[in-house]
């Protein structure tokens, strides 16, 4: 499991290789339930401290399923949009499979997210270092993954990555950000 774990950060090539020969859905789902439930577990521990752990251990649940639901339609969309793109006919249970090894860059970063909590408010932006650092790690595992799933190259990649975000900030983020400038503009 080490060994493995290893290989799919640091070794990408050979680790995402070797991941999609093998059908590894619910290893998946324990290494993204891992690692999201251990970073989020950290934080939100820290932040809800005064709170019940009944409070802590739902607001985890909460997170860790909308991260999982977020993360599998995602899949999807990247398959989607390659497919349109005219990539190879790819495996959409493959790349879901390895979506779950990609967010293992939030278990490696766990310790350093403990360090910025018990560092009080200037250890906010250790915090927030360490989720940046994660995120960007695992989108470069996601290009991986592409890379693997979909048998294309590094810069193909890269590009339908980076489209379906900009596809997703569209979607989700502008809409919401244009109707608060309008509030903002309105109250003021």
């Amino acid at each position: 499991m080490r060994r493995k774990t290893f290989d799919v950060l640091f070794e990408t090539r050979d680790g995402m290789r070797l991941l999609v020969q093998e059908r590894c859905m619910w290893r998946s789902l324990w290494y993204f339930a891992l690692s999201v439930g251990l970073f989020s577990g950290v934080v939100t521990n820290q932040l809800f401290l005064d709170q019940a752990l009944s409070v802590r251990f739902a607001v985890i649940a909460a997170a860790v399923s909308i991260a999982g639901v977020v993360l599998s339609m995602y899949g999807f969309l990247l398959h989607g949009i390659l497919e349109t793109l005219g990539a190879m006919a790819g495996d959409a249970v493959g790349l879901i499979c390895l979506l779950g090894y990609t967010t293992l860059p939030f278990l490696v970063m766990t310790p350093v997210a403990l360090l910025g909590t018990k560092l009080g408010l200037p250890g906010m932006l250790v915090v927030v270092g360490a989720c940046i650092t994660a995120k960007l790690w695992m989108l470069y595992l996601l290009i991986r993954a592409l890379q693997v799933v979909y048998l294309i190259d590094f810069k193909r990649s890269l590009a339908t990555v980076a489209f379906s975000l900009l596809l997703l900030y569209i979607a989700f983020v502008l809409p919401l950000q244009i109707v608060f400038e309008l509030l903002m503009l309105k109250i003021s």
